[in-house]
């Protein structure tokens, strides 16, 4: 009998390295999505315009298989979150204390949250094998700001709406794992992300918005992030502060 199941057990492993010759970083397709902050500081004054945009060919990064692919038509669909944290262990949202301006061919859906954030959702732009979303930021109030920019599609993931995503999920490329699950990477591309000068608000908000669920990359059980499903430097997290 234990003979038959490491029988078995090396047939399905022949099998998948077959459909999946790829050496492994992570257990999927982790697609590389950049966002740019431009100007990238740490530091704004109020009247200061921030753009924030991602904008990417089709010839995609995979962390995951460390190969780079083709994808065409995938339905990314950019959220973000912008929360000012002050200093009496409170926030507030810095969408609704600051003006944000997303051009209507990004089929922009805004939404309010009082324990959140107020955020908005939206669609990238495919043409010219090029992907495209971009927003501007007009900075009108001082604080220190924590910004996550991500993708519905790990939303509907992490909150159990997986079927949701059938429209992603359905996108297929050369080279694509038949048994690999997408993951999308939301990631600063434009410089470091400071979050380093916010570990306070980070730690702020892990505890009284996200439950725990905050944790650096590559974490350990000394971070005070840790454990946590919500990888900041793969959800697009950026730490600002604005000055009068």
């Amino acid at each position: 009998m234990l003979f038959l199941i490491i029988s078995c057990y090396d047939n399905d492993a022949d099998e998948f390295k077959k459909n999946c010759p790829y050496e492994l970083a992570y257990s999927g397709h982790y697609l590389r999505i950049p966002i740019t902050v431009s100007p990238h500081k740490l530091q704004y004054k109020v009247g200061d315009t921030i753009q924030i945009s991602t904008i990417f060919s089709d010839s995609i990064y995979d962390l995951g298989t460390r190969q780079t692919f083709k994808i065409e038509g995938f339905p990314f669909k950019p959220t973000a979150l912008l929360f000012r944290v002050k200093n009496d262990n409170a926030h507030d949202s810095g969408f609704r204390v600051n003006e944000l301006k997303i051009d209507s061919i990004y089929r922009p859906y805004l939404w309010y949250s009082n324990i959140y954030a107020d955020g908005f959702n939206g669609r990238t732009i495919y043409e010219n094998e090029q992907y495209k979303f971009e927003i501007e930021l007009i900075l009108k109030e001082p604080g220190r700001y924590i910004l996550l920019f991500s993708d519905i599609f790990q939303d509907y993931n992490a909150s159990g709406n997986s079927d949701l995503n059938a429209e992603a999920n359905a996108i297929t490329f050369e080279g694509k794992c038949p048994t690999l699950p997408y993951y999308l990477c939301s990631m600063i591309d434009s410089g470091d992300d400071n979050l380093k000068h916010f570990q306070q608000e980070l730690i702020y908000l892990d505890e009284k918005v996200y439950r725990g669920k905050l944790a650096h990359i590559g974490s350990n059980a000394l971070d005070p992030l840790y454990p946590g499903s919500i990888g900041l430097e793969f959800s697009g997290f950026f730490g600002f502060e604005v000055i009068e």
